[in-house]
């Protein structure tokens, strides 16, 4: 009875976790919608799609300062919930057509997606073995990259055929449905109240956690390869392929749903051989660094030589790459007691997503970049030879 508990709710936040990946990577292939959206006031659209990107992050990073905290000290049932209600009715913002409230909605959605995956995370401690950790970890960021995969060429579709608004209220609709579900699973015995119910012992908790040089090595590494990669997916990615490379939206949703696909199997396997197999994390992290590392050298050999024939090859090795982080999370967890889970992860979480936002936000210098690969290059094509950011 236990077991069938425990999956009914880490199946709901599951279900939270693909709406938080979703509008993660939905910017990704809205360039054209959040265009006619800036000509309402006459505004530049690639200011307001990094902005759409970047405030997400800003917003998510900036909630793990005390979200973690919150969650470890009142628990996923009053946490959880009340931030998917926010989510819900936030998401709602971006169909009035505005700027400025698109804007809005992305901070407000950003703030509150950011529990989804700590709540996932707490799941995990409370209720599975350490030998399951990996696995179910591998689970949640599978459940996140087939959303992640919907957010790419399926919603270019579902955008052309039903247009933005109804995708909005569609995708608002299911937020709140998840929220309800989430309060139903209180009323089954399965009501995490929190591990102390004290947020300044969860402070105190943090603190240490915060000098210990094992949270801050596999943060950094987080960042270095998930991190970096979400921004390449979420944002700048399509800039590049499209303005760079001379790709039309279609191919470059394309590429972006072949990353989101390695990601997903790549991620399975990872959490397989590390908890059944090896039984370890660090090897399987820093084979991720390396993968990640080949596919950036390989990207840059195609600017320099201007094959468009190798850029599959690096996508494919940066999705498995990227895949192989999935042993962070409960790398950086399994050393600490469980009323500091979401607090730990939040620390992983600031360093992956927080500090990557202002990669973000630079794609509003895209063109001038692109100039600047240009001249690198040598290479006379749309943009002239300046570097000058005007």
């Amino acid at each position: 009875m236990e077991h069938r508990k425990r999956i009914i709710l880490t199946s709901v936040l599951l279900a939270g976790i693909s709406l938080d990946f979703f509008h993660r990577s939905m910017t990704g292939i809205m360039e054209r919608e959040i265009s006619e959206i800036a000509g309402v006031l006459d505004g530049d659209s690639r200011v307001l799609l990094s902005l759409a990107s970047s405030l997400f992050f800003y917003a998510y990073g900036f909630s793990q300062f005390f979200l973690g905290s919150l969650l470890d000290s009142f628990g996923i049932s009053r946490v959880t919930t009340l931030l998917l209600l926010v989510m819900g009715f936030g998401t709602l913002l971006m169909a009035t057509g505005s700027p400025v409230l698109l804007l809005a909605s992305r901070v407000v959605v950003g703030f509150s997606a950011a529990v989804l995956f700590l709540s996932y995370q707490r799941a995990l401690s409370l209720y599975y073995r350490r030998d399951e950790q990996a696995w179910a970890t591998a689970i949640g960021l599978m459940i996140g990259s087939l959303s992640a995969l919907l957010a790419t060429y399926p919603l270019r579709l579902f955008l052309e055929r039903f247009g933005f608004v109804y995708t909005v209220i569609v995708l608002s609709t299911i937020t709140i449905i998840v929220a309800v579900l989430l309060w139903l699973t209180s009323r089954i015995g399965l009501r995490d109240n929190g591990s102390n119910g004290s947020i300044l012992v969860t402070l105190r908790n943090l603190g240490l956690i915060a000098k210990d040089p094992h949270s801050w090595s596999v943060s950094i590494g987080t960042l270095a390869t998930y991190g970096v990669v979400l921004s390449f997916q979420s944002s700048w990615g399509q800039l590049l392929l499209s303005d760079y490379h001379g790709l039309d939206r279609i191919v470059v949703s394309y590429y972006l749903m072949l990353l989101a696909t390695l990601f997903l199997v790549s991620s399975l396997l990872a959490g397989y051989i590390s908890d059944k197999i090896i039984q370890k994390r660090k090897p399987i992290l820093i084979l991720s660094h390396v993968f990640i590392a080949v596919a950036w050298i390989l990207l840059y050999i195609i600017h320099q030589f201007r094959n468009n024939y190798l850029l599959p090859i690096s996508i494919i090795i940066m999705g498995v790459g990227v895949g192989l982080h999935v042993v962070a999370p409960p790398m950086i967890r399994e050393v600490y007691g469980v009323e500091v889970s979401s607090d730990i992860n939040s620390l992983r979480q600031y360093s992956t997503l927080y500090r990557n936002s202002p990669a973000k936000y630079n794609t509003t210098t895209s063109r001038p970049v692109n100039r600047c690969i240009g001249k690198l290059n040598n290479y006379n094509g749309e943009y002239n030879n300046s570097c000058e950011i005007r």
